[in-house]
């Protein structure tokens, strides 16, 4: 079987790191959710979204700017991805926010961004 690659719309960038793809799913319930006096919990799941911490590091400054390019500032973009609840490759809606950058070098001619980290997360509840 061929190996797949994550994807931002048509754009493939580079694999993120060994680590630098978490899922990271948030349910969020019902404001009348809580603990009683005896700290049982009594929760109303209102939904579930996806989400995926995503890394990649010592990547090269042209490298980032396309990636953030595709994510930035975007209401939405598709995201090609291996959906874990699902064990399967989809396309789903995403936005993304929480971008952190490390530089490592700033050499001119020899630019080196040291760490690129984001979430993205799904538009639509799973």
């Amino acid at each position: 079987m061929a190996q797949q690659h994550m994807k931002f719309g048509s754009y493939q960038p580079p694999d993120p790191d060994e680590d630098g793809y978490e899922p990271a799913y948030a349910t969020t319930s019902t404001s009348g959710s809580g603990r009683t006096q005896r700290g049982v919990m009594k929760n109303s799941v209102m939904f579930t979204v996806e989400g995926y911490n995503l890394k990649w590091t010592d990547i090269t400054p042209s490298e980032a700017r396309q990636i953030l390019q595709e994510v930035m500032n975007k209401s939405s973009f598709s995201f090609y991805h291996y959906c874990v609840h699902k064990a399967q490759w989809e396309i789903g809606k995403f936005y993304a926010a929480n971008f952190n950058l490390g530089v490592d070098r700033l050499n001119e001619g020899s630019e080196r961004i040291q760490e690129l980290s984001f979430q993205v997360t799904a538009i639509n509840p799973i």
